[in-house]
């Protein structure tokens, strides 16, 4: 699928994340589900090396996003 922001056109993409449900569960307008997190990581379009800004190239560390299943807190 092509799209256009801003007069640049790119192409997005459908990443499908594989998941494991954890122990811990959540309620969400009071319906209760378990949570779940990434098994692996999938880097984003936007975490490229180079990226540009009103004309100006620069280059940027790509990071990974990813929260483990021990770092999530029940509210």
């Amino acid at each position: 699928m092509q799209l256009r922001f801003m007069g640049q056109v790119y192409s997005a993409s459908n990443n499908r994340v594989q998941t494991v449900a954890t122990e811990q569960t959540a309620s969400f307008k009071g319906q209760k589900y378990q949570v779940r997190v990434p098994v692996q990581t999938i880097e984003s379009q936007a975490n490229t090396e180079v990226r540009k800004y009103r004309g100006v190239t620069y280059t940027v560390e790509p990071k990974v996003n990813f929260v483990s299943a021990d770092k999530l807190q029940v509210c």
